[in-house]
């Protein structure tokens, strides 16, 4: 259950807070916040509480939360985890809406801990309480001095319009202080469990110190109420960026499918955040600088275009190598831009995209101006970078050099009507005294990092939604089958497919060699023959097909070929029998599946198919629901897209009905997806333009 606004209120803006467990001990979690509150000058109400009363660093201590003289919005718990519960339900009584938990020992522990986290949920969600934590480092609003943090604070925190919300306590404190942000608020999380982050970037969004609010995520456990949250951010014209950890392959689950091996969890996280339209950063060094950009310019360009300047050839063609890499476009110039700026620069000048003004610039800083002048008033231009490199470590005469230019960028961007970004090269920034002189800049530093941080900016993600806007009907014979937990055979997910209006081949079951043969010649050769078995998904490495059958004898040798192969591989399966399709020759071979990843639900994946599909690795993964717009732009972002296009004097392939055959496929999950885990069709033939495809081979795995 959501928090409410108020509740929020109480917790991230609070005007008096009491302090559960308050000593002056030094290295009390609770003492912490006590010394933080007082070196922010918090104006509001300090109230420690201690069963032995007394004064604690000069405040009266009430012997109870009962026993305070006025209810406080917010109480810090700086007790040990198995007193936790109690101080909360004490809370609870006292009309209090909002706590802080510090201590660890709960479900990060043992089942203990589960069960003692589990009665924390309880108590929150029975008495409307927003609960920061537990196991967390808590939180510092920066505007309002409300310092609720039990680690040591920066004196050098910079107050600004990033909110920084982090599962994590040790990234909320890097990424606080790398002096490059202005913050607003810092939260560290911790398990969240009672309030997370729907919670703070619901109210995060309402809070007018806030423009960008950046996150750490471990997880997201409510999918919808973050999709909510983010169309309050959006309402408000905000910007999430989020930085996840556990995307390696080591922490992604995989099904039978190949669908499973091919789209993990890291997957549909990138797709959740593009449905949301939160802006997902790779590393810390791409969070900040992304989040730098972001926090300094006010409205997104009109205009698209990147132009980078800078004063040396090599140094900007480095910089359109890893343009090219972040997929972020230079604009060609306009031919008046390209005359402008022939008649300011020498001749040996190239006036271009990327442009090197060459060093004339180095005597003259007002050419540089005058450059920067030009290039924004290009019709295509909407944000300019020069690239500048000052190492920090030059002497001061060398970067006394630098001066002039970073000047010129300093004061064009103070009336410029387009982002200006003054960018080091190197993730180290610039020396000192060419900082000092782009003050009032956007300064961003590293190549890599400072591109992603413009393509966010220009680029931002594109939101969909996550639910059909009309549920599919599920058929009682198709409901019962799924429901059985057991695995379909091919010809039966053929047949589910089929029914849900996709197109398969022709086929018959053979239990004897005879019966091959005439189904073989019922169907017409050439033909394909395969072993059914649910207990072999994968049938060719069981031997159990063979393509290309001609002849009814053909036919009977085939079969008998495929049992003994398939006994031979896995003397316990259940075969029975062998299947008889025609034969699909031509087109190109796609791979098209499900595959579920909580708590997301199913995702599509799309891509080249055929049998070496893992080797090739080439497919797109979104989740649900694909249209046709979609469905189009997903196989476009593979090397499917191209070989469907027409390769090397191919035929062009029927692309419009793979989009159509994606779109059945997400009706058929709108219908049944709550009892699918997995379907794997593998490979589609995607004949040549206006014959359609033809599903060759289908694995349907039911959801256990």
């Amino acid at each position: 259950m959501p928090a409410s606004h108020a509740a929020m209120t109480a917790l991230i803006a609070p005007r008096s807070v009491a302090i559960v467990g308050a000593t002056e001990r030094a290295d009390a979690s609770s003492g912490f916040v006590i010394r933080n509150l007082m070196a922010q000058h918090f104006a509001g109400r300090i109230l420690p509480v201690n069963p032995r009363g007394g004064k604690i660093f000069g405040h009266p201590a009430a012997t109870s939360l009962a026993a305070l003289d006025e209810v406080p919005d917010v109480a810090v718990i700086g007790i040990a985890a198995d007193r936790v519960n109690a101080a909360l339900r004490e809370a609870a009584e006292a009309g209090i809406k909002a706590a802080v938990v510090l201590a660890s020992g709960f479900a990060e522990t043992d089942e203990e801990g589960r069960s003692r986290q589990a009665e924390l949920v309880a108590i929150a969600e029975q008495n409307g309480m927003a609960i920061c934590g537990p196991n967390c480092l808590g939180l510092f609003n920066l505007h309002s001095g409300a310092a609720l943090y039990a680690s040591t604070l920066s004196g050098n925190l910079k107050q600004g319009a990033l909110a920084l919300v982090s599962h994590s306590g040790a990234s909320a404190i890097a990424l606080g202080n790398t002096g490059r942000l202005g913050l607003s608020h810092i939260i560290s999380s911790g398990n969240s469990v009672a309030t997370d982050l729907p919670d703070y970037i619901g109210w995060l969004a309402q809070d007018d110190a806030t423009r960008v609010i950046g996150i750490v995520v471990e997880v997201v456990r409510d999918p919808q109420a973050f999709a909510a949250a983010m169309e309050g951010v959006h309402a408000t014209g905000k910007t999430v960026i989020a930085l996840r950890a556990g995307r390696s392959a080591g922490g992604q689950r995989a099904t039978a499918a190949h669908t499973g091996a091919l789209a993990g969890s890291n997957e549909a996280y990138a797709s959740f955040f593009r449905r949301t339209g939160v802006v997902e950063v790779g590393d810390m060094d791409g969070f900040v600088e992304t989040a730098a950009l972001l926090g300094s310019v006010k409205a997104r360009p009109s205009r698209m275009g990147v132009a980078v300047i800078g004063v040396s050839g090599g140094g900007v063609a480095h910089v359109a190598d890893l343009a090219d890499e972040t997929d972020l476009e230079l604009s060609a110039f306009a031919p008046d831009t390209v005359s402008a700026l022939k008649t300011l620069l020498p001749p040996f000048a190239s006036p271009q995209n990327p442009l090197d003004t060459t060093g004339v610039v180095f005597a003259d800083a007002s050419i540089y101006t005058r450059v920067l002048e030009t290039v924004a008033a290009d019709p295509s231009v909407g944000v300019i970078v020069a690239a500048q490199d000052a190492p920090p470590c030059l002497d001061e005469a060398t970067a006394a050099e630098y001066v002039g230019i970073a000047g010129a960028v300093a004061s064009f961007a103070s009336t410029a009507n387009l982002p200006t970004v003054l960018m080091s090269n190197l993730s180290a920034g610039h020396h000192p005294a060419v900082r000092a002189a782009a003050e009032g800049a956007i300064v961003l530093n590293g190549t890599r990092a400072s591109l992603g941080a413009v393509r966010a900016l220009l680029a931002p993600p594109e939101r969909r939604a996550l639910r059909h806007a009309d549920r599919h009907v599920a058929e009682p014979r198709w409901t019962a089958i799924l429901g059985s937990g057991q695995r379909l055979t091919e010809r039966d997910a053929k047949a589910f497919c089929a029914a849900n209006g996709m197109t398969v081949t022709r086929e018959v079951l053979a239990t004897t060699a005879e019966a091959a043969a005439e189904a073989a010649k019922s169907i017409g050769f050439p033909v394909v023959m395969k072993i059914e078995s649910t207990d072999l998904p994968h049938k060719t490495e069981a031997g159990g097909v063979r393509l290309g059958i001609r002849s009814e004898d053909g036919a009977r040798s085939a079969f008998e070929e495929i049992m003994r192969n398939a006994r031979e591989f896995a003397p316990e399966a259940r075969l029975h029998g062998v299947v008889v399709q025609e034969m699909v020759t031509g087109g190109v071979e796609a791979l098209l599946g499900l595959v579920r990843h909580e708590p997301f639900g199913l995702g599509m994946v799309v891509g080249v198919g055929g049998v070496l599909v893992e080797l090739v690795a080439d497919t797109v993964f979104e989740l649900l629901p694909v249209d046709r717009a979609l469905a189009m732009d997903m196989i476009a972002r593979t090397r499917l897209g191209r070989l469907l296009a027409g390769y090397r004097g191919a035929p062009e392939a029927d692309v419009e009905a793979l989009a159509a055959t994606m779109v059945a496929l997400s009706n058929l999950a709108s219908a049944y997806g709550g009892r699918l885990e997995a379907i794997d069709l593998n490979p589609v033939a995607v004949l040549p333009l206006g014959e359609g495809v033809r599903i060759l081979d289908a694995l349907v795995i039911p959801r256990a």
